[in-house]
């Protein structure tokens, strides 16, 4: 079911479509300073009452990405290395269908009404999110290595 995030003065709202004479029904409605908005990615989390509401730009977008990486996994495991690949650019492209999502539908916008409205907002954009990837893939590799290493006679 689409939502749609509202932050306008002074008030934050979540809305779907619904029985009401404006065609909406409000899930909440909610001063700022009551909502704490933080957002990773694609997705947008609104705390009410410490109740989380999170609404994702494009909700397929974390179940394809999870389906070309168990794809991507096993051609690797197969040793089927144009489909390991294939499937790895699949993910980029699905990355950049969600960060185009949620720039298209206002994400952007939505997070500066919110602190122009007061709202405590907290963002941790793809940059933080691949950086914090790639620091724990490097860690992994270090520590199997160390590993090996170790066991090696």
């Amino acid at each position: 079911m689409p939502v749609w995030l509202v932050a306008e003065h002074g008030v934050v709202a979540l809305v779907a479509p619904g029985e009401s004479p404006t065609g909406y029904v409000d899930i909440f409605r909610v001063p700022t300073r009551q909502a704490r908005v933080t957002s990773a990615a694609q997705r947008i989390t609104v705390t009410v009452g410490g109740q989380s509401y999170p609404v994702l730009a494009r909700p397929r977008g974390p179940v394809i990405g999870s389906a070309l990486g168990v794809a991507g996994s096993t051609a690797h495991l197969a040793g089927v290395e144009i489909v390991y690949g294939a499937a790895t650019a699949a993910r980029a492209g699905n990355l950049a269908a969600d960060a185009s999502a949620f720039a298209q539908q206002g994400g952007p916008a939505f997070l500066a009404a919110a602190r122009r409205s007061g709202a405590r907002v907290r963002r941790a954009g793809y940059g933080v999110v691949l950086g914090l990837g790639l620091a724990i893939g490097l860690l992994l590799v270090v520590v199997v290595t160390m590993i090996v290493v170790a066991s090696l006679p």
